[in-house]
C-alpha cells in the first residue's frame, strides 16, 4: 500500500501575516516506488487533480522540487515569462510541455524535449522564486532527502511543518 511520505504546496507570501496564499499541491508517495500526484487549487478553493503521476529521478542531483515548480507553478517564478517561451517551444517542438512532461514521468535524459526541460529547470534554479513553498516530510528516507537537496539550490522561502 503506498504510503503519504511528503505534501509540497506552492504558493504567494500573503502581503500582510504568515501563512501562503497556495496555487498548487503535490502529494509524495514512497511506495512502491517515489511518485508524487499534482493538484491545482480552484477559484473556490477545491482540488483539481493533474492526470497522471510524477515520478521522479532520484539521482545524485535530484530535480523533484525543480520539475513540480515547472509542472505545477511556473508563475511563480521571477522570470515566469522566459520559462513560458521553453514550454511553448517544447510544446511546438516536440508536442509536450513541462507539466505533461513532469505526470508522464517523461523528464528523463533523452525524452522528447529533454534540452527545453533541462534549459527551464537551470533557468528555474539560478533565479529567485516569486513564492513559497511549504513542506511536509513525514519520512526520512529517499523522497524527503531528495526534496530537501533540490530546495537547497532554489532560491525560495521556505514554510516546514
Amino acid at each position: 500500500m503506498s504510503r503519504l511520505v511528503a505534501t509540497l504546496t506552492f504558493g504567494r507570501r500573503p502581503t500582510l501575516g504568515a501563512g501562503i496564499e497556495p496555487v498548487a499541491l503535490a502529494h509524495g508517495y514512497a511506495e512502491p516506488m517515489a511518485r508524487f500526484l499534482g493538484y491545482d487549487l480552484t477559484d473556490d478553493g477545491s482540488l483539481n487533480r493533474i492526470p497522471g503521476a510524477y515520478a521522479p529521478v532520484l539521482d545524485d542531483r535530484p530535480s523533484v522540487v525543480t520539475d513540480l515548480l515547472l509542472a505545477l507553478a511556473p508563475e511563480l517564478s521571477s522570470i515566469a515569462d522566459r520559462i513560458e517561451t521553453l514550454d511553448t517551444k517544447s510544446r511546438v517542438n516536440y508536442g509536450v510541455d513541462f507539466r505533461e512532461k513532469a505526470f508522464d514521468s517523461a523528464v528523463g535524459w533523452g525524452s522528447d524535449g529533454y534540452g527545453r526541460h533541462f534549459e527551464a529547470r537551470s533557468q528555474l534554479e539560478s533565479h529567485p522564486i516569486d513564492g513559497a513553498v511549504a513542506v511536509a516530510c513525514y519520512d526520512d528516507g529517499g523522497l524527503c532527502q531528495a526534496i530537501e537537496a533540490n530546495l537547497d539550490r532554489l532560491d525560495i522561502d521556505v514554510i516546514r511543518g
